[in-house]
């Protein structure tokens, strides 16, 4: 069945399912707006992203693994910022002629994902165009004075990472299909491309414990790093000797010829968290969350160096949309 079997409203019953109000939506799917519950004494974090066919996705991929990604890229921003996703909506434009059982996959996917983090998808919009494109606006809530800013590092500080890189980046290779889908370690590289996990238990300690600067990384470790230079108007040296490189990263980019470390520098969609973190909480943060890792150091100058074997390289930014 396509899409324009069913028309306009039909397509949205289809893919928002029954409405229904609760655990804080007073109005939920079918008013002109939802009505939502915010918690006292909390401040909203906002953000908003999207997904392009032939951008951000192509085609043949499978629609949960769309809708889920796209929810988990906006998710990763809340928590970025030291929030708790709750409310989101989210708009699909879609050819006439798009078959219905792809969106509704897609739809499941959104809505699996943000269940997976505590949220909710509580309306949105649909409209006709010549590809498919899905955005999310997504609402979370942070206490005062535990938001974490691109702004909030300090000289001295520790530069850290809540896991390994690289391996979105690698299950992208498989993707564009210059790995064989059977080769090792493709099946787990594909799956962190489509279903990345959002540090969000991570990023709420962080906002507690006091740190005050987190980005995450949606289009390369570098280009992260270099945010938060600017906005903090620091230096930040990296380690490439403590760069911790997923596994699947290591085999895919070296079955291609390719640098494991460039992968994890410049391989976007991890949806881990980069912080900048007090020595004084550095041991506290180790025994909570093992996986976090130490890469380097803010300093008093500007840019992001990489030390590499005693030299430093000063590092390019990695994805921009329209270069």
């Amino acid at each position: 069945m396509q899409v324009r079997d069913m028309g306009e409203f039909g397509l949205i019953a289809r893919l928002m399912g029954e409405a229904k109000a609760r655990d804080g939506v007073v109005v939920a799917i079918g008013d002109d707006a939802a009505v939502v519950e915010v918690t006292l004494g909390y401040r909203v974090v906002f953000t908003c992203d999207c997904m392009v066919e032939d951008v951000h996705f192509l085609r043949k991929a499978p629609g949960y693994d769309i809708g889920y990604k796209l929810m988990a890229s906006n998710i990763s921003d809340i928590a970025a910022m030291g929030g708790r996703p709750r409310y989101g909506v989210v708009t699909l434009i879609t050819p006439a002629d798009e078959e219905v059982a792809w969106l509704e996959d897609i739809y499941t996917g959104i809505k699996a994902c943000a269940a997976q983090y505590g949220c909710q998808v509580v309306g949105g919009d649909t409209s006709r165009g010549p590809k498919v494109v899905l955005s999310v606006a997504l609402l979370g809530e942070v206490l005062p004075g535990r938001e974490m800013l691109r702004s909030g590092a300090q000289p001295g500080d520790l530069v850290c990472i809540s896991g390994p890189l690289g391996a979105s980046h690698a299950g992208l290779q498989v993707e564009l299909g210059r790995i064989d889908a059977s080769a090792a370690c493709a099946s787990e590289a594909r799956l962190r491309h489509f279903r990345p996990v959002v540090p969000v238990d991570l990023a709420l300690a962080l906002g507690e414990l006091g740190c005050r600067c987190a980005n995450d990384i949606s289009d390369g470790l570098a280009s992260e790093a270099q945010e938060i230079a600017v906005a903090s108007r620091v230096g930040v040296e990296l380690d490439s000797a403590l760069l911790p490189i997923a596994p699947e990263a290591q085999t895919i980019a070296l079955a291609l010829g390719e640098k494991p470390e460039d992968y994890a520098l410049y391989g976007g969609e991890e949806y881990a968290l980069l912080f900048c973190l007090p020595p004084s909480l550095a041991a506290e943060v180790c025994v909570r969350y093992p996986a976090v890792r130490f890469i380097g150091r803010v300093t008093e100058g500007d840019g992001v160096l990489l030390l590499h074997q005693g030299e430093r390289e000063r590092l390019r930014a990695a994805y921009t949309h329209f270069d």
